[in-house]
């Protein structure tokens, strides 16, 4: 017998394909249940691998570490595959059974032999197997997901998935004082759930099909805070303070360059001179490509990064934790003076839950400078400029792929956006 694998299909994700000959009589073409990128496929070892772009992520980026694990499952369940079907071909040829019909009958019945489950925290495992692309960082949340559903209903099966199940359960996380864009994310993975049931012909309830979680989980008032960001005024009082201690100056730094470069703390504390790149203009950019998403971007150096590079002899500041980067630019706001009360939301914050203490999101009045975390960068960079630049031009520096991506980032008040709006009428003439 000789068989080989290949790639079948008009999109980029393909559908592995088996080719099976025997003697000059038998020649079998089937699908199998797996399906990778094409860019993921290794030709020579037929199994998958990291795309070029994958490839090229440092070996501690979060997101190379899932894909490689992804990876690694994925090839374990196609050898496993593979060597079961090596065995029944051997066991027909054994019994002298081998025939194409009785060898097309290991792909038609493949499946059969796998009995998918009901229960629902059962069926969560089995979707999180069966979904070979999903991230370790995805089945995570979806695990958190199963936990809280068995938490409140440790029996619940697919088929009980339906509008009561919905008000319950919603009403059950409004309790235990899950913020409301918590409840609708989990009850929309719960219907994700639902909906991979339904396409494994699994008889479950219609009601998913038509939830508006938008609608029946709206935001609560005491919940519409955003996140603050940095004004003009407070960048120039963060750029102009003085500190007794390097490492306050040090987090300052990096303060300022994420705020003119729109990146995480993850791609930030990576930066490094010898990135830099200048172009026949004499202008710097610095190419990066970013861990959360593997997203390759350019990013322009612009005056105020390049002064700070010039401080330092022509280096970033020194590399530092997320941790310690999230409390130094607090206490750097502090000395800058920002400290006015806002009405933000505070992270990790201890609060009692069933007699027990949980840590969770609070929003309430608080001095600017407690509420300051790593992501006010991205966010005073998009605030910013998003009234003087097109998006696309900020997407390319964000590394956002869609505008509405970026509009999350904007955290003008309805106030500063009605003002900016009468100015833009105001210079066109009309008062």
């Amino acid at each position: 017998m000789a068989y080989s694998f290949f790639l079948r299909g008009t999109k980029d994700v393909k559908k592995i394909y088996i080719s099976i000959t025997h003697g000059s009589d038998l020649k079998v073409i089937r699908p199998t249940d797996f399906k990778v990128d094409v860019n993921s496929w290794d030709k020579v070892q037929k199994r998958m691998k990291l795309n070029e772009v994958e490839s090229q992520l440092k070996n501690s980026a979060p997101i190379k570490i899932q894909r490689q694990n992804a990876i690694a499952d994925f090839n374990k369940k196609f050898s496993d595959f593979e060597q079961d079907f090596i065995s029944y071909f051997n066991s027909l040829l054994d019994n002298n059974r081998l025939t194409e019909t009785k060898l097309v009958e290991f792909f038609t019945g493949q499946n059969k032999t796998n009995e998918i489950p009901t229960d629902f925290k059962s069926f969560v495992d089995y979707y999180c197997d069966m979904n070979i692309g999903i991230t370790e960082s995805t089945k995570k949340v979806y695990k958190r997901t199963r936990n809280l559903v068995s938490g409140f209903n440790p029996k619940l099966r697919m088929q009980d998935i339906d509008d009561r199940f919905k008000k319950d359960f919603g009403s059950y996380l409004d309790k235990n004082n899950y913020q409301r864009s918590y409840i609708r994310k989990t009850i929309g993975n719960v219907k994700d759930f639902w909906k991979y049931a339904k396409r494994k012909k699994i008889n479950v309830s219609d009601d998913p099909e038509w939830w508006e979680l938008t609608k029946d989980f709206p935001d609560l008032a005491k919940d519409l805070a955003d996140d603050p960001y940095l004004t003009w005024e407070e960048l120039e009082a963060i750029r102009l303070v003085v500190f007794d201690n390097n490492y306050l100056d040090n987090a300052r730094d990096w303060l300022l360059i994420s705020c003119w470069t729109a990146q995480r703390v993850s791609d930030l504390m990576e930066f490094t001179f010898d990135k830099i790149i200048t172009d026949e203009k004499g202008s710097k950019f610095l190419p990066i490509i970013q861990e959360k998403t593997g997203s390759k971007i350019t990013i322009p150096l612009f005056q105020e990064v390049e002064s700070i590079l010039n401080k330092r002899d022509g280096n970033f500041p020194r590399k530092i934790s997320d941790q310690k980067y999230n409390d130094y630019i607090k206490l750097v706001c502090k000395e800058a003076k920002i400290t006015d009360m806002v009405f933000a939301p505070k992270y990790r914050q201890p609060v009692i839950v069933n007699g027990k203490t949980v840590y969770r999101k609070i929003v309430g009045f608080f001095p600017k400078n407690e509420v300051i975390t790593s992501h006010v960068g991205r966010r005073t960079f998009v605030s910013l400029f998003i009234n003087n630049v097109d998006l696309d031009s900020i997407r390319k520096i964000t590394g956002h792929t869609r505008d509405k991506m970026v509009e999350v980032y904007n955290r003008l008040n309805s106030l500063e956006r009605a003002e900016i709006t009468k100015a833009k009428f105001r210079d066109a003439g009309f008062e």
